[in-house]
């Protein structure tokens, strides 16, 4: 995908933040997150297979894949999240694709785990959006997690440390928004001129 740069991070670093800095300066952006959330809506295959494995406790009260029954299930057990990574991944790689291709400019899409299955191959580049660990622990314990929860999530990914080093680009993302914006800027200056990936279609 010529046109894409896959912008990553641990959970709590900031991703979407990162996104809505984007867009105010008029790039286009995508979130795979809410992709999946348009696939599981009520009705679609993916929906339906997730309910013949699970059970319909499954889906909430819409008949939609509710979210959190669902990381309930697999971050409880390795073999269940790769079970649902085969079957999520592909869908999720078809729109991500597909918008790309539609996009006919640079599309900046959050992928949270995209160095976890191996999609930074199919970017222009990479941005990994980076916070110290006290930040990231605020920001979660507000989402009404806890130590726990924090760290089953956190077994299930590479540090954000780890996706730092392997990104092409990175944006810190404990201060505040001026010191953001200006280092997007500075990002889509080097961004610009770059070729597009060996291989890419």
């Amino acid at each position: 995908m010529v046109n894409l740069v896959a912008v990553t991070g641990g959970i709590g670093a900031g991703k979407s933040t990162v996104l809505a800095a984007l867009d105010r300066r008029g790039q286009r952006t995508l979130d795979s997150d809410a992709v999946v959330h348009r696939l599981y809506r009520p009705g679609s295959p993916l929906c339906a297979a997730l309910a013949a494995r699970w059970g319909v406790e499954i889906l909430d009260g819409d008949g939609a894949v509710n979210r959190a029954a669902v990381a309930a299930k697999v971050f409880a057990d390795a073999g269940e999240l790769e079970w649902l990574n085969r079957l999520v991944h592909p869908a999720v790689k078809a729109e991500i694709r597909g918008q790309a291709a539609a996009a006919g400019s640079l599309l900046f899409c959050a992928i949270p785990l995209l160095f976890e299955v191996g999609w930074e191959t199919e970017a222009l580049c990479t941005l990994a959006v980076w916070c110290d660990r006290r930040t990231q622990r605020e920001r979660l314990r507000r989402r009404g997690w806890n130590a726990a929860e924090i760290e089953r999530r956190e077994a299930a990914q590479l540090s954000m440390d780890d996706k730092l080093e392997r990104a092409d680009f990175a944006v810190i993302n404990h201060g505040g928004r001026e010191r953001l914006d200006e280092q997007i800027a500075r990002i889509l200056q080097r961004i610009a001129p770059l070729p597009p990936p060996s291989g890419a279609r």
